[in-house]
This record gives structure tokens, sequence and C-alpha cells, in this order.
């Protein structure tokens, strides 16, 4: 058997990559666009803990509600179904994802990057585009959703891959492809049209890994573009943020020219983030995403900028002309 067919058969029958049946129950409800708050806080309310959870979500400060929500009805009203849907979803897999032993990995981690992914896709959807941005929620969540269950069933291979992306700060989907043929998007394609999340979001999913930037002419703010964005944000292992100069030049070119924005954006996805980890007790990043921006104006600071550049503002446009 190959390593592709095996992939297939690991992807078709394993019982890591099943969901749990309150987010299989969610995203079905979700098919069927005249179904709402009704529908959907039926399965919610059958599971005493689900419904916990969700009341919990709706009145964190994620939402800001001055006055507390005590019923599912309620909570699906004040807030989308969709955002809701993302809530059962996440929360759901984090419960069934495996943790496998290899090298630096931890699913943990991995959740700490995809939920601040996912934040920060959310808050320049909404920012800069009249796309929805619970799609862009998801579609930046799922992207390395994979690489448990892929890292689970080829444990060595894996171990070595961790260790060099680390290293030799290699994409890890450069390395998958080398050593087995595929890569974790492809078979995140797969896993996201195994739990009916949609063909779009298994098409986004599939293309994440990919640099779409690279021939400078697919900058134009679509979900597809966002995700890639949010992909090139530093994750948690990192030392440094390696990809930070194509990152500047990239939200530059998407979004526009100035890049003062990046600062509030940032720091509003590690706010969001980290209520979202709060919810389901993952803890705090090691280090937020602000603190790696402002490592890279430090350090562009002492190395490179004029000495007439003395405010932060400053800094980002000489930042801007240094990256673009």
């Amino acid at each position: 058997m190959t390593k592709h067919e095996e992939l297939l058969e690991v992807l078709k029958n394993s019982q890591l990559c099943a969901l749990p049946q309150s987010a299989s129950q969610m995203i079905e409800l979700s098919k069927n666009p005249e179904n709402g708050p009704l529908e959907y806080a039926k399965p919610i309310s059958a599971d005493l803990g689900l419904s916990t959870q969700v009341l919990r979500f709706v009145n964190s400060s994620f939402f800001g509600f001055q006055n507390k929500i005590t019923s599912i009805p309620l909570a699906l009203t004040l807030v989308s179904s969709r955002t809701i849907h993302n809530f059962v979803l996440w929360n759901g897999l984090y419960t069934v994802l495996p943790n496998p032993h290899c090298g630096p990995f931890s699913v943990k981690v991995l959740f700490l990057d995809a939920l601040r992914r996912a934040a920060f896709a959310r808050i320049v959807a909404g920012r800069y585009t009249v796309l929805d941005s619970d799609e862009a929620f998801t579609c930046a969540l799922m992207q390395d959703m994979a690489i448990p269950v892929l890292a689970a069933r080829w444990e060595t291979e894996y171990a070595d891959m961790f260790q060099k992306t680390i290293i030799d700060r290699v994409r890890l989907s450069s390395l998958e492809r080398e050593a087995m043929g595929w890569d974790h998007s492809y078979a995140g394609a797969i896993l996201a049209l195994r739990w009916n999340l949609g063909e779009m979001i298994g098409r986004v999913v599939s293309q994440h890994a990919d640099d779409v930037f690279e021939d400078g002419t697919c900058y134009a703010p679509t979900i597809m573009g966002i995700t890639v964005l949010s992909a090139l944000l530093p994750k948690l292992n990192d030392t440094q943020w390696f990809e930070v100069f194509h990152f500047a030049d990239a939200f530059h070119r998407m979004f526009g020219p100035k890049l003062t924005d990046i600062t509030a954006i940032l720091s509003k996805t590690d706010a969001d983030s980290s209520q979202l980890t709060d919810l389901i007790n993952l803890g705090p990043a090691s280090k937020t995403l602000a603190a790696y921006w402002q490592e890279t104006l430090t350090h562009l600071s002492k190395t490179e900028a004029d000495d007439r550049v003395t405010s932060e503002e400053q800094l980002e446009e000489y930042f801007l002309y240094r990256c673009c």
C-alpha cells in the first residue's frame, strides 16, 4: 500500500477523524438556511454540558453583553447561529484530536495557534471587507486540523519534520510533500469534506499551504487570501517571526497603504483569542503576536531606521518602505 493509499484509509476509517455528535448535528443544521435559533437550540439544550459551555461563551467578554444571558434560544438570537456553530466545532475538535508524542509537537500549542489565526481572520474580514467573518474564522481555524491525526499515524516521520521546521525555518508542507507525497492541507481538505463543512472550506484548506502571494497577483481580500495571510502569523514554537516581512507586504497590498493598523489588529487578536482559549482552559499563549511584532520594530529601529524615525507610526511607515 502506498503512503497515499494509506492516507486515504486513515482519513476514511480512523475514529480519530470522527467529530463529536454535537458538532455533527450543528453542521447538519447549517446545511439548511431556513434553520434558525429555535432549530439550533434543540440539540444544544439537550446536552447540559454543551449548554453550559455555550452560555459561558456568550456571556464572556468576547461579546460584552451588559446583561447575563441565561437561555440558549436568547443566546442564539443575540449571537449569530454561525458563531455558535463555530464555537461548538472548535470546542468539540479540541476534545477529540489526538496528542501524539512527536518531538516539539503539542495539540495544545496547535490549538493556541489555530485560535489566534481564526481570531485574526475574523477581525480583518469584519474590518476591511464585506465577507462573512465567521466563515473566515472557520477556514483559518481548520487549516492545520489534520496535523494531529497524521502525526498520530506517522509519529517517527512527523517528529523529524517538526524538528526541521524549527531548525531549518522551513514550512511543514514542503517537508511533507518531500517525505510523504502529500501534505496536511490535502489531508485537511478531505477531513473538511468528511465533516460536511462544505466545498468552499475544503477548497481553502486544501490551498492554505500554497504561497498564493508568490507571483504578486493574488492579493485580493478574499476568504482564501485572508486564510493564507493568517498562515503567515508566527507560531508559538517560533523563536522569532520569520515571515514578518512577507506578512507585512501581503497585508499592505491586500488592505491598503497603512501599516499602522497592524499593531492594533494584533493586540485585538491577542485579546480575542485569549478569551476563546480561556473557555476551554487552554491557558494563555506563552508569547503574544503583539510581542513578536514589537520585537521586529525594535530590531529595525536599532539596526536600520534613520535616527529621525522616533514615533511608532513613523517606524511602521518606515517598515512599509523596507518590506515592500
